[in-house]
């Protein structure tokens, strides 16, 4: 498989055991205060982050409005019920295509976004999963996004 682009790179996986997460809809502009409480709301039950906090874009925000889902993986291999939040023993998502958004994340993810459906694409390959979004423990400058299709060397025959 074939990239034209720099920081795209094909058979990634999102692979994290004991994550919680919690999925929402809300203006796209509200999302860094939805990361925020939904990171305060996990530490309140005594559970300690570990892994880096990511998040499923499970639409086209043509209204401007985003249903995504929030992840986090913690150290307790237990959580406590909770309404508002999943627990899952594993997360695993594989293959993936995976970009990189460096600086401005609004203005560049966009364009993240058109290289790898256009990889994809040139490759012959199907989209599977909603767009990843992985944001580093430590402030960083870039953001990892991901996007799974389908292997035609997985397929059965």
């Amino acid at each position: 498989m074939a990239t034209p682009f720099h920081d795209v790179a094909f058979g990634e996986r999102l692979s994290f055991q004991n994550v919680v997460s919690h999925r929402t809809k809300c203006h796209y502009t509200e999302m860094a205060a939805q990361f925020d409480e939904f990171v305060s709301r996990v530490e309140a039950t005594g559970c300690e982050p570990v892994g880096p906090l990511f998040y499923s874009l499970n639409n086209v925000p043509m209204d401007e409005m985003v249903d995504i889902e929030t992840f986090l993986p913690i150290r307790q291999g237990t959580f406590p019920r909770h309404e508002d939040f999943l627990f899952h023993s594993y997360v695993d998502v594989s293959p993936l295509l995976r970009g990189i958004v460096k600086g401005e994340f609004e203005e560049q993810t966009e364009a993240v976004y058109a290289q790898l459906l256009a990889t994809l694409e040139a490759n012959d390959l199907e989209i599977n999963s909603p767009f990843y979004h992985v944001f580093q423990k430590d402030p960083s400058p870039f953001v990892l996004v991901y996007v799974g299709y389908v292997d035609p060397d997985q397929s059965a025959p």
